[in-house]
C-alpha cells in the first residue's frame, strides 16, 4: 500500500470520527422512537410527550394540518392529531422537525470555516429532500405499493435520503463548496466528486450518522443503498423501500428540484418502475401536483421556499443552467477544437513554404510569417546564435517574413550560449533585470513590457529565440503542447537550414519529427478509441454479465431436464452465453489491461512453451520453428502478459493459409540494444487496408464468424503495457512479419540456452 493510499484512509477515518461528534437526536425524538416501536404503548403516553415542548407540539400539529388526513378533518388538538394520523404518522412530524433545525448552528467540529463563495446551499437540499419525501408518499399512495409499504416511512426515507450531503457539508462547509465546485465544473455527481476529494462518498457518511442515532436498520439502509440499481440490491425485506426512493431521488432530479452535482443522469424511470412492479403512468400522475405538495409541506415544516409558481420557475432555471454548462462545456470543446485545427494547419502550411535547404534569414522570416497569425503579435524579431561563443544575431521581421533590421550584439557575461536564457517556455520582458543588453535594440517595440520571449528548441537543445509583443501569452488560448508542436517544428526547420552540411541527415530528423507527429496524432484517435471501447466495455460487463448468468444457468437447467432432441439447442445456449461473456472480458483487458506482474523469466523456456502449445496436431497445417541464435539474459517481465501477445501473433500467423512454415526468433538487436522477437510467415501477406487495421478492434479479414478480432489488439496492449512495441508489415519475399521490442533487463543474468 502506497504512502499515497495510507493517507487516503487515513483522512476517511478522521471524517467519520468527527461524525460521531456531531449532535445527536433530542431526547423527545429518541423517547418518541421507542414509545412508537413498542406494542403496548398507548396515545396518551405520545399525547404527553410531545405536549411536554409546546413550540413542538405547536409545529406537530402545523404539521398534521398539511397531511391529507388532516386537510379532510380539522385538527386542534394534540389529541386528535395523533389519534387521527396514528403513531408512525406523528413519529415522523416529530422527527422531520427535529432534524432540520438539528444542524442549523452547528459549527464545524475541525473547525473549518467557510469560504465567501458558498456554492452548498442548505435551503435547495431540504427542498430536494422534501420533494423526494412528497415523491415517495404519493407514489405509495396511488400504486400497490400502498399494501406494502407505510406512507410514513415512505415519507420519511425520502426526507433523510440525502442527510449524508448534509453532514458532510456540517464537517467541512469550505471542503464541501469545493466539491460542489469540482462536480459543476466538471459535470460530476455529488458523491463522485465526494470520493475525489474526501475518498468517501455522502452515501457513507449517511449511514455512520444513522448508527450514530440509532435509527431503524431500514432507513440507515435507504441513506447507504439508495442510487444503486435494483438489481444489484441484496435482498433485503425493505429492498423495495430503498427502490421506491430511488425511483422518487430520479424523478424529483429529472425536474430540477435539486442541488449542484444532483442533475439528472439519464436514468432510465421506466425500468425503475417495472423493477417495482409499477406502471410508467404512475409518474406522469404525480408530476402536476409535485410542486403545490412541496410547497405546503415547506410551510408546514417552516422552510421559506417559493410558492409552487416560484418552484417551478425555479426548476426551469435550474435547467436552463444545467443546459448552459453544457453549451458552455460545448463552446469548450469547440474552442479547443478550433485552436487544434490551426495549429496543425499552421504546421502544414509552414511545411509547404519553408525549405530547409533556403537561406537561414528566408528560413527565419518563414518562421515569422507563420507565427504573426498564430500569435497574433504586433513585433516581431528572431535571436539566432550560429555556435556557442559566438556573436548573437537579432534580426526584426515584418510579419510578411521581411527583414527590417538585423544587428550583431555580444551576450552579457557568464552567459554565452542562447540556451542561458532559460528553460521555460516564455519568458516577460519586464524581467528587464535579466536582459538589459536587449532593450537597446527592441526600440521598435511599442512596450517593452509585453515583449515575450519563445525558445524554439527541437531535441538538442535552443536553436533560436522569438520574441514577439502581444497582450496575452501563446495567442490567448492556444495549449501550451500546441505551441509546443509548432515551435518544435520551426526549430527543426531552422537547425536544418544552419547546417549545410548536414542537410540529408536533419532533413530524415524533420521527417521523423513529422512521423512522430502524426504517430501522436494516430496515438490520440487510438487513446480516444480505446477510452470510449472501454466505457462501452465497462458498461457492457456491467449491464450483460448478469443476465448472461441467467440465460447461462437456465439453460444448464434446462439442459438437464429437455428430451434429448432439445439438449443439444440447450447447450448450445450456454456455449454461446459463455463465448460472450468471455469476449466482454477480452475487449475490457484491451481497452485497459492489467498492470504487469513482472518477474525474472527465461524468456527461451517460455517461447518454447508457447509455441507447443500453439502448434497444431497436424502437420499439414503448419508448423513454428523456434529460433534462439545467441545467448539471452533473463528478463523482467510479467510471462503471463507476454506468453499471451505471442500466442496471438503465432495463431494469427498459422491462420494465413498457406502457411506452411512459421518462424519464431528472439534476439538482441536494434541501436539501443532491446530484445527483439519476431514471427515471419510464407503466407500471402496483408493488403494496405488489413495493415492499417489489423489491431483495431474487432477487425478481421477472415470470414464473418471465424473470429472477433480481438487477438491482436490484446497483443499489442499487453507489449505497450511493458513500455515496447508490436509492429506488422509485410516481409520483401512475401508473407508478414511480426515484430515485438521489448527493453533488456539490468544487471543481466547470462544463461545458454542454446
Amino acid at each position: 500500500m502506497t504512502n499515497l493510499q495510507v493517507k487516503q484512509i487515513q483522512r476517511v477515518e478522521l471524517i467519520l470520527q468527527q461524525l460521531d461528534a456531531l449532535p445527536t437526536l433530542s431526547p423527545i425524538a429518541v423517547r418518541l422512537l421507542d414509545l412508537t416501536a413498542a406494542q403496548d404503548t398507548e396515545a396518551k403516553d405520545v399525547i404527553q410527550l410531545i405536549g411536554s415542548d409546546p413550540a413542538l407540539a405547536s409545529k406537530v400539529l402545523k404539521l398534521c394540518r398539511c397531511h391529507p388526513r388532516g386537510r379532510a378533518v380539522s385538527v386542534t388538538s394534540l389529541d386528535r392529531a395523533v389519534v387521527l394520523l396514528g403513531f408512525d404518522a406523528v413519529r415522523n412530524a416529530v422527527l422531520s422537525i427535529q432534524i432540520i433545525e438539528l444542524f442549523d448552528g452547528v459549527p464545524s467540529p475541525g473547525d473549518e470555516i467557510r469560504g465567501e463563495r458558498a456554492l452548498f446551499d442548505r435551503l435547495a437540499f431540504w427542498q430536494h429532500s422534501l420533494a423526494v419525501a412528497v415523491a415517495c408518499e404519493l407514489i405509495v399512495a396511488s400504486t400497490s405499493l400502498r399494501s406494502r409499504l407505510k406512507r410514513s416511512e415512505a415519507y420519511l426515507s425520502g426526507l433523510l435520503h440525502d442527510l449524508g450531503q448534509l453532514v458532510l457539508h456540517v464537517i467541512m462547509p469550505a471542503s464541501f463548496d469545493r466539491v460542489c465546485e469540482l462536480a459543476e465544473a466538471y459535470n460530476l455527481s455529488i458523491d463522485q466528486a465526494c470520493r475525489r476529494i474526501f475518498g468517501l462518498d455522502s452515501h457513507t457518511a449517511g449511514k455512520r450518522l444513522a448508527e450514530h442515532w440509532h435509527l431503524p436498520h431500514a432507513l440507515a439502509d435507504v441513506l447507504w443503498l439508495h442510487g444503486q440499481p435494483f438489481n444489484l440490491l441484496p435482498e433485503l425485506p425493505h429492498r423495495e423501500m430503498i427502490g421506491l426512493v430511488t425511483l422518487a431521488d430520479a424523478l424529483v432530479r429529472r425536474q430540477h428540484l435539486s442541488t449542484i452535482g444532483h442533475v439528472p443522469r439519464g436514468e432510465d424511470l421506466a425500468g425503475m418502475c417495472r423493477d417495482l412492479g409499477l406502471e410508467e403512468s404512475v409518474i406522469d400522475a404525480i408530476i402536476p401536483c409535485l410542486h403545490e405538495e412541496v410547497h405546503a409541506r415547506a410551510i408546514s415544516l417552516g422552510l421559506d421556499l417559493e410558492t409552487s409558481t416560484g418552484l417551478l420557475l425555479r426548476s426551469v432555471s435550474r435547467a436552463n443552467e444545467v443546459l448552459g454548462r453544457l453549451n458552455a462545456t460545448m463552446r469548450r470543446r469547440t474552442t479547443d477544437f478550433d485552436s487544434q485545427t490551426r495549429t496543425l494547419k499552421a504546421i502544414t502550411e509552414f511545411h509547404a513554404s519553408a525549405i530547409p535547404s533556403g537561406s537561414l534569414v528566408t528560413v527565419l522570416g518563414k518562421v515569422v510569417q507563420s507565427a504573426a497569425p498564430v500569435l497574433d503579435g504586433r513585433f516581431f524579431a528572431m535571436l539566432y546564435q550560429a555556435r556557442e561563443g559566438e556573436s548573437w544575431q537579432l534580426l526584426q521581421f515584418a510579419t510578411d517574413g521581411r527583414v527590417l533590421r538585423c544587428d550583431m550584439i555580444e551576450p552579457p557575461l557568464p552567459s554565452t550560449a542562447i540556451e542561458d536564457l532559460g528553460d521555460d517556455m516564455q519568458l516577460s520582458m519586464e524581467a528587464l533585470t535579466l536582459l538589459p543588453w536587449l532593450t537597446e535594440y527592441l526600440g521598435d517595440a511599442d512596450n517593452l513590457g509585453k515583449v515575450r520571449l519563445l525558445p524554439l528548441r527541437c531535441g538538442w537543445g535552443v536553436i533560436a529565440v522569438l520574441l514577439y509583443e502581444c497582450e496575452t501569452p501563446a495567442g490567448g488560448t492556444m495549449a501550451r503542447i500546441q505551441l509546443d508542436a509548432l515551435s518544435r517544428t520551426w526549430a527543426a526547420t531552422i537547425a536544418a537550414a544552419a547546417q549545410h552540411h548536414g542537410a540529408r541527415r536533419l532533413g530524415e530528423q524533420l521527417a521523423d519529427a513529422n512521423r512522430s507527429l502524426a504517430d501522436t496524432q494516430d496515438e490520440l484517435a487510438r487513446s480516444r478509441a480505446l477510452a470510449a471501447v472501454g466505457e462501452v466495455a465497462a458498461g457492457a460487463a456491467h449491464e450483460m454479465n448478469n443476465p448472461l448468468a441467467v440465460i447461462s444457468g437456465r439453460a444448464q437447467i434446462l439442459a438437464q431436464q429437455v428430451d434429448r432432441k432439445l439438449k443439444p439447442m440447450a447447450q448450445q445456449i450456454v456455449k454461446q452465453a459463455h463465448y460472450l461473456s468471455n469476449m466482454i472480458t477480452v475487449l475490457q483487458t484491451v481497452a485497459q489491461p492489467a498492470v504487469p506482474k513482472c518477474r525474472s523469466t527465461d524468456l527461451a523456456e517460455l517461447l518454447a512453451r508457447v509455441v507447443r502449445e500453439v502448434s497444431p496436431k497436424n502437420s499439414s497445417d503448419g508448423q513454428v520453428k523456434l529460433i534462439v541464435k545467441e545467448t539471452l539474459p533473463l528478463v523482467n517481465i510479467d510471462p503471463d502478459q507476454i506468453a499471451r501477445a505471442v500466442h496471438e501473433v503465432l495463431r494469427n500467423a498459422l491462420e494465413a493459409k498457406p502457411s506452411a512454415q512459421i518462424e519464431l526468433s528472439v534476439q538482441i538487436g536494434g541501436p539501443d540494444d532491446r530484445l527483439k522477437i519476431q514471427v515471419v510467415d510464407d503466407g500471402p501477406g496483408m493488403s494496405d487496408h488489413t495493415l492499417a487495421h489489423a489491431f483495431d478492434p474487432f477487425f478481421s479479414d477472415k470470414p464473418a464468424g471465424r473470429q472477433p478480432g480481438l487477438g491482436l489488439a490484446m497483443a499489442r496492449r499487453y507489449v505497450e503495457a511493458h513500455g515496447g512495441r508490436l509492429t506488422l508489415e509485410n516481409g520483401p519475399a512475401g508473407g508478414a512479419v511480426a515484430t515485438i521490442w521489448l527493453s533488456t533487463p539490468t544487471g543481466r543474468q547470462m544463461r545458454d540456452v542454446a
